[in-house]
Order: C-alpha cells, then sequence, then structure tokens
C-alpha cells in the first residue's frame, strides 16, 4: 500500500530523519502528532549545539543564562532518554566556564554517553563562536578548559573521538590497555602535553587515523604507532623555545602523511616503510626535513613549495650524498601536484626537480597567480629541458591561457617522453577550475 503522508512511514525510517536534526528541534518534532511523541527518546544519535540557543531570539540571550539553559536540556533530555536504546553517536557544542556545578555537569554528559555504548564522540568547547551580548553581566567569568580525563573512554565503545579546545589528560596510574576500540582520533585546538600525546597514541593499538591541528604545550614530542594507517598535521608553531621543537616518527603502517603549515625545528622517521602518499603545504621555513621524510612516496602534492636556492641546494645535496648515481630521491614517484607561479626561476627549478622524479607518470600544475611579468627573451631562446621519460598525462588546474602556460606546453610536447594526454581546466568567472578539460594535446589524435 502507498504511503500517503509522514505518519505512515516506518519507524525506523522516521527515526532515522529525526537523527539528522539537532536535539532541540528532534524534541520538538513530538509535537507533530500523538504518534511523534516518544519518538526522540529512541533517536541513536544526539547532537547538542548551544549556538542554537544563544541566538534564537532577538537580541541574543545573555550567555550566562543561556548556558544554564542548555545545561538543563542536556541533563533532562539525558534522563528522559529511553536507556535501553543503543547510542551511536553524541556530539556536544557547549561555552564552557570552569565551576564546580560546570565541571560536574559535563563529566556527567560524557560519562552517560561513554556508559550508552556511544562509537562517535564529539565535544568541542569553542570560545570564538560564543560573544557576550550587552545584558551580560558576568564580566568577572574567566575561561578554563575542559579537562577531558582520557580514561572515561577506557574500556568503551568510542572508535571516533574528536576533541576541541580542552585539555587532555592521562593520570599517571592509567594502564595502558583497554583502548583497542578507538580508530580515530582528533584533537583541534587541545592542551596536551609531550608525555600524554606519546602515551595516548601508543596506547591506542588500534589507532589508524591521527589529527593534530594547533596544538598547544607540544615541544619535542614523539608520535609512535605499529597501526596508524594517515597522519594529518595542521598549523602549530612554537613560540616560546629557541630549540623549534621537534617530531618522531615510528609507523611501519602509515600510507598517508599530510603536513600543512606544521613548522618543526626538526623531523626524524625511524620507519616509514609502507608510506605512498604525502600532502604538504610548508611555512616558511624548515622544508629540509620534511622532504626527508617523503623521499619513498608515490603520490606527492606540494601546494606552495618555494623553489628557492636554498631549499634547492639541500634536495640535491640529499641526492648526492644519500643515494647512488644509478638512483634518484624520489625514485618510486607517480603523481606529483605542484603550485605553481609559471616564473622563470621557478620554472629552472622544477625542471631540476623533475629529473629527480624519473619514474613520474602524472604531473598536475596547480596555477598559482602572482607576478605579471613576462619570459625575458634571453629565456625564449634558451629553452628549458624536463626530463621526464615516463610522463603520460599532464593537467593544469585554474587555466588561463597565459603565455607562461601555453610555453611550458609546448616545452612538454616538444621533449622526448611518451605524453599521452595533456589537458586543462578553465578559471570560470566565480573564480572556480571549470570541472570541463579543455584537450590541448592527445597523441592519439
Amino acid at each position: 500500500m502507498a504511503v500517503t503522508g509522514i505518519d505512515e512511514l516506518p519507524e525506523a525510517l522516521l527515526l532515522d530523519i529525526l537523527s539528522f536534526l539537532p536535539a532541540i528541534n528532534a524534541v520538538r518534532a513530538s509535537l507533530v502528532s500523538r504518534r511523534w511523541r516518544n519518538l526522540w527518546r529512541h533517536i541513536p544519535i544526539l547532537d547538542f549545539d548551544m549556538s542554537l540557543w544563544l541566538y534564537h531570539s532577538d537580541p541574543p540571550n545573555p550567555l550566562s543564562e543561556s548556558r544554564e539553559f542548555f545545561a538543563e536540556f542536556v541533563t533532562r533530555t539525558l534522563l528522559l532518554r529511553a536507556h535501553s536504546t543503543p547510542l551511536y553517536s553524541f556530539r556536544l557544542l557547549f561555552n564552557y566556564r570552569d565551576y564546580q556545578r560546570t565541571a560536574i555537569q559535563v563529566n556527567s554528559w560524557v560519562r552517560y554517553a561513554i556508559a550508552s555504548g556511544v562509537v562517535v564522540l564529539l565535544l568541542s568547547f569553542e570560545e570564538d563562536m560564543f560573544v557576550k551580548s550587552e545584558a551580560d553581566t558576568d564580566e568577572d567569568e574567566t575561561w578554563q578548559k575542559y579537562d577531558f580525563h582520557f580514561s572515561y573512554i577506557r574500556n568503551s565503545s568510542v572508535s571516533f573521538l574528536k576533541l576541541n579546545n580542552c585539555q587532555v589528560v592521562w593520570p599517571k596510574s592509567l594502564p595502558c590497555d583497554g583502548f583497542s576500540s578507538l580508530r580515530s582520533l582528533y584533537l583541534d585546538g587541545v592542551f596536551i602535553r609531550d608525555k600524554v600525546l606519546y602515551s595516548v597514541v601508543s596506547s591506542c593499538v588500534n589507532l589508524e587515523f591521527l589529527n593534530l591541528s594547533c596544538i598547544s604545550y607540544l615541544r619535542n614530542f614523539k608520535i609512535h604507532s605499529q597501526s596508524l594507517k594517515e597522519l594529518e598535521l595542521e598549523v602549530f608553531k612554537i613560540h616560546h623555545y629557541k630549540d623549534g621543537g621537534s617530531l618522531d616518527i615510528y609507523a611501519p603502517n602509515l600510507h598517508r602523511i599530510s603536513i600543512v603549515r606544521f613548522s618543526l625545528a626538526e623531523y626524524c622517521s625511524r620507519d616509514l616503510s609502507s608510506l605512498v602518499e604525502a600532502n604538504v603545504v610548508f611555512s616558511y621555513e624548515r622544508h629540509e626535513d620534511v622532504l626527508r621524510l617523503l623521499t619513498d612516496v608515490e603520490r606527492l602534492t606540494l601546494l606552495n613549495f618555494c623553489f628557492n636556492r636554498h631549499v634547492w641546494d639541500y634536495v640535491l645535496k640529499v641526492s648526492a650524498t644519500e643515494f647512488t648515481s644509478g638512483s634518484s630521491v624520489f625514485k618510486n614517484l607517480k603523481f606529483l601536484e605542484l603550485k605553481i607561479r609559471y616564473e622563470e626561476i621557478e620554472l629552472l627549478e622544477i625542471a631540476a626537480f623533475l629529473e629527480l622524479c624519473p619514474g613520474l607518470e602524472t604531473l598536475v600544475l596547480d596555477y598559482y597567480f602572482g607576478s605579471t611579468c613576462q619570459f625575458s627573451e634571453s629565456f625564449k631562446r634558451k629553452p628549458l629541458i624536463f626530463r621526464i621519460p615516463n610522463l603520460k598525462q599532464v593537467k593544469m588546474t585554474d587555466y588561463r591561457g597565459s603565455e607562461k602556460e601555453l610555453y611550458v606546453v609546448e616545452l612538454l610536447k616538444l621533449h622526448k617522453v611518451v605524453l599521452q594526454k595533456i589537458v586543462a581546466f578553465p578559471r570560470e568567472a566565480n573564480g572556480e577550475s571549470s570541472s570541463t578539460p579543455l584537450v590541448l594535446f592527445d597523441s592519439s589524435q
């Protein structure tokens, strides 16, 4: 029989629909009909977002008042929820203040979620999005990070954990076993000590994915894991120490690494034998040790690599001292993506860089619009040599059809390679690259 109204849908489907809503909206949906009255008590996903409470009125409610009402709503929702219903995901976005009552409340919510078998746990104590209004009178309040004790998830079902703007605590007496369920860990804007990070990563014996972004307190730290397959390091710099910090990586099963403006004085790897793919956005210094980590990868993306003489001298030095004459620095590299301005000096450095990648098959050039200077006549009279004997395909993104781009196309077509195709993705009016490629060269035609 055909369904004529939403009330006739199966209960499982209705619960799926409610699961996409913030908790406050899911509870309000109980007013739709008698059948919906208790549905919210059985949804497996709870999303508590305090920003919905703060800005739902005009003018916004006082911050302290919204926090109090929101905390009461979370507590009552968890008390009235059907405890026999497993909880799959629990997300909390909360304006935390470290006075005793708030700490007790947040701890009770987290423990409830874990006791209910939660698999995905997302805790965010974002500060910047909560701005006080003129009605706020609690000017004496000070920020204090929420302490997330890693012992909370010991012997739990948590597989995916994301923490934002809190402090990670590892009690000294905490055993290192009981964390086998955790497979993905995001730490964003958290405060965590060197030894705590080492304990967390090494104790999560099945951890496959780790993201560290905007971390505080780290200085000379280690990431040692037999199980880790993906590592993302984002936006970090030490300001208060002369040594600039260091990272020691031991991850024999690591498949992919992403380093985005993560600036340290020293990178050291003991075993990255399984590393295949790397994505790098450099800070303005310390390229050298990062490059040393990536010499065996098959896929490499460098989105703001500065081909300056200092860095290039280092690459050539590594090539001369650490590799035999019959080998190359990037001997396994098959895919390379570069952010490029198509300047004269840059093209010269890139030509030399490509000589160290003899097995390269696919080259992606992402146009970074910089100087409008044209090529000099002397540069045009002495064509570059791209030694890329195995190159099969070139993709040019953000293509503008400039003289510089056309010059590179002609160079690629000129030299003896097994080039099959050059395609370009033109820049559209909205600033994005077109999804429809423009074929600049096709060997089959």
